[in-house]
């Protein structure tokens, strides 16, 4: 990776005192007015932004036990590991891959050797260092839970892909099955109780997003232009050494006053970012003030579900981090000072891998839950810190551009133009010299103009086994034209999704629509376009679950009427509980989401 040169900046000049540029902003915004920008260098305008398909679903495993092999039962135990895949699954792998304890990766097969009884029974075996004693201590919590709620059932909530396919009855084990050469079987378990969701998952509180030490009001110039949790904070580490934060934020805003051409679309320039965004925003000798940031914090996600099946030992086989997400809100000084709904949120690629850090990171998000941890309270904001700063700091991610664990910054705007039209940009490295942010296609969605014909219809005909499985991704073209898309809109939430005349499976159609940005910003989870306002609301997709994760959002299918129930912050707290106390060995259940929002 190189430095920044100054010599190649792209051109982008501010003009100086007596330049009457585009005057719409009001006396007392503060700034000079832009020049009319020079067109921005040839960027690399790739087709990407998918999640790594595969050709065969992820071993969905049924049930797993062990079998202790030494004597004495303690946190290393070497022990015979069985896993039983599910039904639909029976002869599709000739390996599962698992972690031990110990963090090392290990392969079960059914060919008949190293421990396996039987080849070709359908049972998966291998030898592993199993932590039996976090095992019974598993049991204890389950106990314990039981005892705080003693006419409800424990149930694990089994997910694929966000749908709840299976609620399984979980029950402590007696102490006398812990014994050498006796199956123990091991089960994921995630105690919501144990989680708050408003602490450890979805952080909008007055107290955090205002933090006068980490957060910036650019309204009532309030707070710490410098703080942890500023636009300013998160823009100065992705820039690094790079190239100095003032030029990648310009750079990246100038995008949206120019017609941009992605996979053959195009996307049609919204001027209203120069004199409601950059013309109101303070200078230093012609460069954006970065500490008078247009931008205001609503809210700071944990997105450890995202990790699922995602670790480096393989799909399926052990999870990672997941993403850090931070939204910001345009202010429009343009206006006097007002938020605006258009919402800027970084997504960061968590850079934690192994399954022992994954769930130590887990930990620390589970501390936060603490009930002697107020939430906003010096002490909570300190440990939040602790955890965002583990991420976002100049060089988290080495091998990444900059140095930076940034996986793209994507956004919902509806103040610059309408209809709603959301974007994503990505940090490439291209070789060249600074590497700048650059808009891309977006994640799972094709072209706006491929809603509603035939291409679409043979594409979801074509793919529906895969998408069903969730293994599918979403081509730069399909039937010889281009199809993934690059500005999803929303002109009516209330009727937009994915559909056409002919799709054979309508299971098929709104999983596709679901995993597209306008499907599921609208109707396939009856949304008003963003999940998160920009004054911190929720939407009801997620905020029924942050009162009670036990509580579904129920949503009737577009096309057929079916109802479906959600159920999107249980399944987020349930993963965050179970890898932050139970064992690696556990994380085999973990199916990777295809879904990215």
């Amino acid at each position: 990776m190189k430095k920044w040169s100054p010599k190649k900046a792209l051109g982008l000049k501010w003009a100086g005192s007596g330049v009457l540029a585009i005057a719409l902003c009001m006396t007392g915004c503060g700034g000079e007015a832009l020049e009319s920008p020079a067109p921005l260098e040839e960027r690399p305008q790739a087709a990407v932004a998918e999640p790594t398909p595969t050709n065969k679903p992820a071993p969905i495993i049924q049930s797993l036990d062990v079998v202790a092999q030494d004597d004495v039962l303690g946190t290393a135990t070497r022990s015979l590991v069985r896993v039983r895949l599910a039904q639909s699954q029976q002869g599709l792998f000739t390996e599962v891959p698992v972690v031990s304890d110990t963090g090392k990766p290990v392969v079960l097969r059914d060919q008949g050797t190293e421990g396996d009884e039987q080849a070709g029974d359908g049972v998966f075996s291998g030898f592993a260092e199993v932590d039996l004693e976090l095992h019974r201590k598993t049991q204890d919590r389950i106990t314990a839970a039981q005892n705080r709620q003693p006419n409800e059932p424990l149930t694990f909530a089994v997910f694929n892909n966000r749908e709840l396919v299976e609620e399984r009855r979980v029950v402590a084990l007696s102490s006398d099955v812990f014994r050498p050469r006796v199956p123990i079987p091991v089960t994921p378990v995630g105690l919501l109780a144990d989680v708050r969701p408003a602490k450890s998952l979805i952080i909008t509180h007055p107290n955090v997003i205002n933090d006068p030490t980490r957060t910036y009001d650019p309204c009532s110039n309030s707070g710490n232009p410098n703080g942890v949790w500023t636009f300013n904070h998160l823009m100065t580490e992705m820039a690094s050494t790079f190239v100095t934060p003032s030029a990648l934020t310009e750079q990246w805003l100038l995008q949206w006053n120019a017609n941009q051409t992605l996979n053959g679309w195009t996307v049609p320039a919204r001027t209203q970012v120069v004199p409601r965004i950059l013309n109101p925003w303070p200078k230093i000798a012609g460069t954006l003030d970065m500490t008078k940031s247009a931008f205001k914090l609503v809210a700071i996600f944990n997105r450890l579900d995202l990790g699922k099946g995602n670790g480096p030992v393989g799909y399926g086989g052990s999870s990672g981090g997941g993403e850090l997400r931070f939204v910001f809100a345009a202010v429009d000084k343009s206006a006097g000072c007002v938020i605006r709904p258009l919402l800027v949120i970084f997504e960061y690629g968590v850079p934690i891998s192994g399954c022992l850090n994954v769930k130590s990171w887990a930990q620390q998000w589970m501390q936060l839950s603490n009930p002697l941890m107020v939430l906003g309270s010096p002490a909570y904001n300190a440990a939040l810190q602790a955890l965002t700063e583990q991420v976002v700091v100049a060089g988290a991610a080495p091998t990444k551009p900059n140095g930076n664990a940034i996986n793209q910054i994507r956004t919902n705007d509806f103040m610059l133009a309408s209809p709603w039209e959301l974007r994503e940009f990505h940090l490439f490295d291209t070789g060249a010299t600074p590497n700048f942010l650059s808009e891309t296609t977006v994640a799972l969605t094709p072209g706006d103009a491929r809603n509603n014909t035939t291409i679409f219809r043979d594409f979801v005909n074509t793919n529906q086994a895969a998408i069903l499985a969730n293994t599918y991704g979403v081509p730069a073209t399909f039937a010889s034209v281009n199809f993934l898309g690059a500005n999803p809109r929303v002109p009516t939430p209330s009727s937009t999704f994915w559909r056409a005349t002919g799709i054979v499976n309508n299971t098929a159609r709104h999983k596709f629509s679901f995993n597209t940005c306008n499907g599921c910003h609208a109707r396939e989870t009856n949304t008003p376009f963003t999940h998160i306002g920009e004054t911190g609301a929720l939407s009801a997709f997620l905020s029924t679950g942050m009162v009670n994760p036990l509580t579904p959002f129920n949503v009737a299918d577009p096309v057929d009427g079916t109802v479906r129930s959600f159920f999107e912050i249980r399944d987020r707290a349930q993963h965050l509980d179970s890898t932050a106390n139970q064992s690696c060995l556990t994380r085999a259940f973990d199916v990777r989401n295809l879904a990215v929002h």
